[in-house]
């Protein structure tokens, strides 16, 4: 019987080379993997450096906003009285500001700040938005412009006033307050954001530069 020989130039690997090419492949996945860990944790930190700035601004522009309230005089609408434009309550807030003609030509600007559409619930954030006008004596001519997403990813929002109700008495903390008070000296507004880890507590204490001292 004769030996057939395996045919020239069709040897297979040695199990070193098999061993080696293994090797190089397993460096080569594991430098490619680690290559896009590193680019996924770059991005996770851009986006939170991202967030950060943008709620950094939002309240930047909120306190801006604030500091310039004036007791403008509108007509209410319940009782057709003129009085000072500033409805405080615990959750929402309007009041008129000097535009910084940005939005409009300068002059007066109100402003409502409230919930984009409800506020959060359980396992549901929500945003806050600010909808500003031309201000307006008469309500009934005022044309809101489109709402502006503040805040995102708000899991608490509170409003609270700092301010005398009467004449003569002294300075009170109050969860409302009504134009026919005038304006308050100091709102502060407290803006709980969900952030990576936990929730970010913002604080703002604005005293309003244009109410009246007594």
């Amino acid at each position: 019987m004769k030996r057939i020989d395996p045919p020239q130039g069709q040897a297979g690997f040695t199990l070193i080379e098999l061993l080696v090419a293994l090797a190089i492949t397993a460096m080569i996945a594991s430098f490619i993997l680690g290559g896009l860990d590193l680019a996924r944790r770059a991005w996770a930190i851009s986006r939170d450096r991202e967030s950060a700035e943008e709620v950094d601004a939002a309240a930047a522009q909120l306190r801006a906003l604030l500091a310039r309230t004036t007791p403008a005089i509108a007509i209410d609408e319940s009782d057709r009285i003129a009085r000072v434009l500033f409805e405080g309550r615990p959750d929402d807030i309007t009041f008129v500001t000097l535009s910084d003609a940005t939005a409009f030509r300068g002059g007066f600007m109100r402003v409502h700040l409230s919930w984009w559409d409800r506020p959060p619930v359980a396992g549901r954030n929500a945003a806050l938005a600010v909808r500003t006008a031309v201000f307006r004596a008469d309500p009934r001519l005022v044309v809101e412009a489109e709402p502006i997403v503040l805040f995102r990813d708000v899991v608490g929002f509170s409003l609270q006033y700092f301010g005398t109700t009467e004449i003569g008495k002294a300075p009170l903390w109050q969860t409302e307050w009504r134009g026919r008070q005038g304006i308050p000296l100091l709102v502060v507004a407290q803006i709980d954001v969900a952030a990576k880890g936990g929730v970010r507590r913002i604080i703002l204490s604005v005293p309003l530069r244009l109410a009246a001292k007594t």
